[in-house]
């Protein structure tokens, strides 16, 4: 025994001694981990107080601290915290400096703090302009944030990535994410979240020009805002709506709320807000009658190209004051200065949709127009048409509806819980009808949901026929235009290299080639019926501008203001192409069209060079009359073609 004690005690001296080394290592770290955190918590009571500065020298003292004692942990800390400080100020690009610096001395960062850095990156790629990247980190960073992040980080990541989404012009996907950020702020009472959240609805009613909705979520934005006592929030809240007014070109409303929101932050330190509020203000107060606010136009103009070069050339800021300077330009006649901003935005477009892409091609096709530039402007024009994609804006249209419908569901049955909760203790049978209640409510909205996907589905199925119907349409566009203007274009041009140019016959194939071009650009570009233009008045027109096959037009009864808009628009695309198929199959037949409110007749005689009437422009015409609710019936014999539509009554 004295043996065993006596060949084991150094050993358990040597344990002993390093037991109490890390027991002093521990402590030393827990002294440089609370120093560590006393410079945050300080540096946090600063920015209470709004004063930025001071609590950006605590930051650096605190990650001088950390790097003179080594500890990775707080330098990351540190170097996080001064990057939200730069985000503050609008200095994103600097802000990603210390989000590197701090990613490089936490080599082994765990994921909690990971996903606060992921983050980070995200909101100062999107500030940068960088929208591709700063949605790809956003995506990268929900899952973490899910596992690791607070509900009220949660609703944020959303919301940012909604924003993201927004800016490259994928407006479903931006109205997911925003409905998942909402559901998270409303369950959990966040109302700073519901304001960014119902802030960011509403710029996307107003970007699709519906200003009631727009209206009704800014206020819901103000009413969060003021919950939480967030004052930016509500000004943000303001902002929205001062734009949303003066697209509505209610200027002098739109003066006064945006005045109103610029004066409460004109003084302060955030550049964003403000460079962000003289966006839709700049233009608010040119077109303002008042004298007292018009004559601020010059002052506020130079404001914003100052803070505007403060800001990183592809910042959503500058791309925002950008497209306010560039429609002002061309309003006041300056093209060539709209042109050199219109150029300036087409930069930054590739990394973030500043405006839609067919408005922005209209602008420039009336710049180009003005300086002469005809050619240019009229082809540009032309793309501009075919940018505009009305079967994806009916689908965001809908879906924007059920986040409106979902939202009021989810706050009234927020309401009725806490109803049942406040009455659960003194009446036990109102809260047990409550919850029977809520139960009948949910099952009735978990069949209104089934129906509604099962309408969504039928309407799915529909809109791929009818784009397939709308890619027929453009290869048969494409097949006349090759066959028929190329091919005259080519002989026209054999002629003028001949050596004896008949001048009479090439004039003849031009005066065929203008009205075949004619026609087709009538078939591209069909009247909106609105305004007072009538569906008689626009097939009388297009009618009687085809030279061949003649066509006997004739147009009886009266009510033609009541057909509906959509109804008018699809007989209109039918006669369309049942004339288009008639020239192809019996170029020279004999053609009678009588229309009146209720039906439509058309019937050609003439040699049947091809077809049976069954092919694809038969299947288009019949998903178009079955779209509006009408029935069309069809007949080929003896060389006869006949057509025979009959629309619904309308009340």
């Amino acid at each position: 025994m004295k043996n065993y004690y006596h060949n084991h005690l150094p050993i358990a001296l040597l344990v002993l001694a390093i037991l109490c080394i890390n027991l002093a290592g521990c402590k030393h770290d827990n002294d440089v981990h609370q120093q560590v955190v006393n410079y945050i918590t300080q540096a946090e009571q600063q920015l209470d107080k709004e004063d930025l500065d001071s609590s950006m020298a605590i930051l650096r003292q605190a990650l001088d601290y950390s790097t003179s004692k080594g500890y990775q942990w707080g330098m990351a800390e540190a170097n996080l915290n001064i990057s939200r400080c730069f985000v503050m100020t609008g200095q994103a690009d600097s802000a990603i400096t210390y989000l590197d610096k701090g990613m490089k001395a936490y080599p082994e960062m765990p994921d909690s703090m990971l996903t606060q850095y992921y983050a980070e990156y995200a909101v100062d790629y999107g500030l940068m302009g960088e929208m591709a990247k700063a949605k790809e980190t956003s995506l990268k960073t929900i899952p973490l944030m899910l596992k690791y992040g607070t509900d009220e980080d949660k609703a944020t990541i959303y919301a940012n990535t909604g924003i993201y989404y927004r800016h490259l012009g994928m407006n479903d996907s931006a109205i997911y994410y925003y409905q998942q950020g909402l559901d998270i702020a409303l369950k959990n009472d966040d109302y700073e979240s519901q304001a960014l959240l119902a802030n960011n609805v509403a710029v996307l009613y107003a970007d699709m020009q519906r200003f009631k909705e727009c209206y009704d979520y800014c206020q819901k934005a103000v009413d969060a805002a003021r919950k939480a006592g967030n004052k930016e929030m509500e000004t943000r809240a303001l902002m929205t709506r001062g734009a949303a007014l003066v697209t509505e070109l209610k200027y002098e409303d739109a003066a006064d709320c945006l005045l109103d929101a610029y004066n409460q932050v004109k003084d302060g330190a955030n550049p964003i807000i403000k460079l962000g509020i003289l966006s839709p203000l700049i233009k608010a107060v040119y077109h303002s009658k008042r004298p007292e606010v018009n004559r601020q136009y010059q002052q506020l103009m130079q404001q914003g190209d100052q803070l505007c070069a403060q800001q990183p050339p592809g910042s959503i800021n500058a791309a925002n004051w950008l497209n306010a300077k560039m429609t002002l330009l061309v309003e006041q006649q300056r093209y060539q200065e709209a042109l050199n901003t219109i150029t300036k935005i087409e930069e930054i477009q590739p990394q973030m949709q500043v405006l839609p892409v067919d408005k922005l091609y209209t602008h420039k096709a009336r710049c180009l127009y003005r300086l002469g530039r005809h050619k240019e402007a009229y082809e540009l024009q032309l793309e501009a048409s075919l940018a505009a994609d009305s079967l994806k804006n009916e689908e965001v249209t809908n879906k924007l509806s059920q986040l409106t419908s979902s939202y009021e569901m989810t706050q009234k049955e927020l309401e009725v819980a806490r109803l049942s909760q406040q009455h659960s203790r003194n009446q036990t049978r109102i809260a047990i009808l409550a919850a029977l209640l809520i139960a009948l409510l949910a099952a009735l909205g978990a069949l209104a949901l089934w129906t509604r996907q099962r309408r969504q589905q039928a309407t799915m199925r529909e809109t791929r026929r009818w784009v397939e119907g709308i890619e027929q349409e453009r290869a048969r566009f494409a097949r006349e235009l090759h066959d028929g203007a190329c091919n005259d274009l080519l002989a026209i041009g054999m002629q003028l290299h001949g050596d004896k140019a008949d001048t009479a016959q090439i004039g003849q194939q031009i005066s065929t080639l203008r009205a075949t071009l004619r026609n087709l650009s009538h078939e591209l570009m069909p009247p909106q019926f609105k305004d007072g233009v009538r569906l008689d008045q626009a097939l009388e027109y297009y009618l009687s501008h085809i030279d061949s096959p003649k066509v006997d037009f004739h147009a009886e009864g009266d009510g033609w203001e009541s057909i509906p808009a959509d109804t008018a628009y699809q007989v209109y695309r039918i006669t369309q192409e049942a004339i288009g198929n008639i020239i192809t199959h019996q170029p020279g037949a004999h053609v009678q069209v009588n229309l009146s409110p209720t039906r439509l007749d058309i019937i050609s005689t003439g040699t049947m060079q091809q077809g049976d009437g069954t092919g694809i422009g038969l299947q288009s015409m019949k998903d178009r009359a079955s779209s509006i609710g009408a029935t069309l019936d069809t007949d080929v014999h003896d060389d006869t073609f006949a057509l025979a539509l009959k629309l619904r009554a309308t009340d």
